[in-house]
């Protein structure tokens, strides 16, 4: 839901009226698998450039699968707020 916040246009006053009202179904929600991903794969989320995708497969190969989604924060380049955004979004 916070995520709707960065709507463009969207003001923070409008965004706060109409908070109670939304709601998120999880059971919609596409996740991506960080383990078997590929660059294409990774790229179509919207917190996840190419650059990245391309960091996150090449780290993968590099030292093998990602045992937890916080193996994620290993990547320098992966901030906390990124992680936060991308979390809900992967799994393994």
């Amino acid at each position: 839901i916070e995520q709707i916040k960065e709507v463009y246009g969207l003001q923070d006053s409008t965004f706060q009226k109409i908070k109670p009202y939304l709601t998120v179904d999880v059971a919609y929600v596409h996740k991506i698998n960080i383990n078997t991903a590929t660059k294409e794969e990774l790229k179509t989320h919207p917190y996840i450039r190419w650059q990245l995708a391309g960091m996150i497969v090449d780290y993968r190969n590099q030292h093998g699968a990602f045992t937890s989604i916080d193996d994620l924060k290993k990547m320098q380049q992966i901030t906390g707020d990124i992680l936060a955004k991308v979390a809900p979004y992967i799994s393994l």
